[in-house]
């Protein structure tokens, strides 16, 4: 057991801020497909 007590909060500190901090975008894994514009009629 750590006898340091500040280093487990450092630790939680840490971890909290890790999972709180927003994630990028990141891209898509699927390409987009493209449009198909074709006049129905």
């Amino acid at each position: 057991m750590p006898t340091d007590h500040y280093a487990v909060l450092r630790a939680l500190l840490r971890a909290e801020a890790t999972r709180n901090t927003p994630k990028p975008q990141a891209k898509k894994d699927k390409p987009q497909l493209p449009r198909k514009d074709r006049e129905r009629g």
